[in-house]
């Protein structure tokens, strides 16, 4: 505790140190103090959530680590300007998304046709809507979605125990359900999908094996709109027998791109110069068992500025979260291996 109170003294004295040098140069107009204080209150009600890596330090000293990657007082201001920027989800905030994802989408999309609005008055409404979502197994693509999470913040009880598709699709099958005439569909979650590549796959598997006569919504909690657009341009392959329905979609204009878009915010300019710059360091594996990104905007290039309390997905820009011989990063990543081998 002592280390990181005199940790947080030194940010507040290096954005103090950058405000006296701004009272000469009009062109940094940037009130990092104010900037550095807000950031610190998120590390004290928000960001000490993130789970992996603790024994790394608490946010404070990872903050001060991550501005020590680079050496002039421009990049640490750049680094700095990065936070701001990045949506960090926490706990509260992903058990909010869980309950929008059922009484926003999924009750009204189960509803249709067979509660009333008579129904809806009446006392035993709750029963009959828990009635119905057992005709809807609950499936995830991964194992990231947090199941216990979703049932216990919705009072759900007396359901079937939701299963994992999993990534594997010689498996998929063996884990769907046998027809029933009592299954009226599947409803799939997801917590978070980046470029939408890896659901998008799994479920062509499922509608290529559930009869026609199911129905099948696919709920992510958060989606990238690069990913919403894989699934909006490309319903001819999975049919009209899914519907996909993302409870929050982020806008690629909240992503910063290799290239700069028209409207995006005036800072990616130096935070895109930034990235480049040190994209050698940052992408560097950090030994024989990592699995270094390839890409210094994020897998594929997202861009991403996302973080949750669990992980950091491999959409958001490696300079936040891989750790390389020469890179401490703020929110370090836990990576899965495919094969199995790294």
């Amino acid at each position: 505790m002592a280390k990181t109170a005199s940790v947080r003294e030194e940010l507040r004295q290096l954005a103090f140190s950058w405000e006296s040098q701004a009272r000469f140069d009009s062109r940094d107009l940037v009130p990092y103090m104010n900037m550095t204080d807000e950031i610190l209150f998120h590390a004290d009600t928000r960001f000490y959530e993130y789970i992996q890596y603790r024994q790394e330090g608490e946010f404070p000293v990872r903050l001060k680590k991550w501005l020590d990657n680079v050496r002039t007082a421009r990049e640490k201001k750049t680094l700095l300007s990065i936070i701001p920027f990045v949506l960090f989800i926490d706990r509260k905030q992903m058990l909010a998304l869980c309950q929008d994802a059922f009484n926003r989408i999924i009750v009204p999309w189960i509803s249709e046709g067979s509660i009333s609005r008579q129904d809806m008055l009446s006392t035993d409404y709750e029963l009959k809507v828990r009635t119905l979502l057992k005709r809807y197994p609950l499936y995830s693509i991964t194992e990231s979605f947090n199941f216990p999470d979703f049932i216990n913040v919705n009072n759900l009880s007396g359901l079937r125990k939701p299963r994992i598709l999993g990534e594997d699709g010689s498996r998929i099958k063996t884990s769907l359900p046998r027809f029933d005439e009592k299954i009226r569909g599947l409803i799939v979650f997801e917590d978070f999908v980046g470029t939408g590549q890896q659901s998008k796959k799994v479920l062509d598997e499922v509608i290529g094996i559930i009869p026609k006569s199911w129905q099948t919504i696919f709920v992510p909690l958060v989606i990238m709109e690069k990913g919403l657009n894989v699934f909006l341009t490309k319903k001819t392959t999975l049919g009209s027998s899914i519907e996909i329905r993302p409870v929050l979609v982020i806008p690629e204009l909240d992503c910063i791109k290799e290239r700069s878009v028209e409207k995006e915010p005036r800072e990616f300019k130096t935070m895109r110069a930034l990235i480049k710059s040190t994209q050698n360091k940052v992408l560097k594996p950090l030994d024989q068992l990592d699995d270094p990104p390839n890409n210094a905007f994020g897998h594929l290039g997202s861009g991403a500025l996302i973080v949750t309390s669990h992980n950091t997905p491999n959409n958001t820009i490696p300079l936040i979260h891989h750790r390389s011989p020469e890179w401490s990063p703020l929110f370090r990543r836990v990576h899965h291996s495919k094969d199995g081998l790294r």
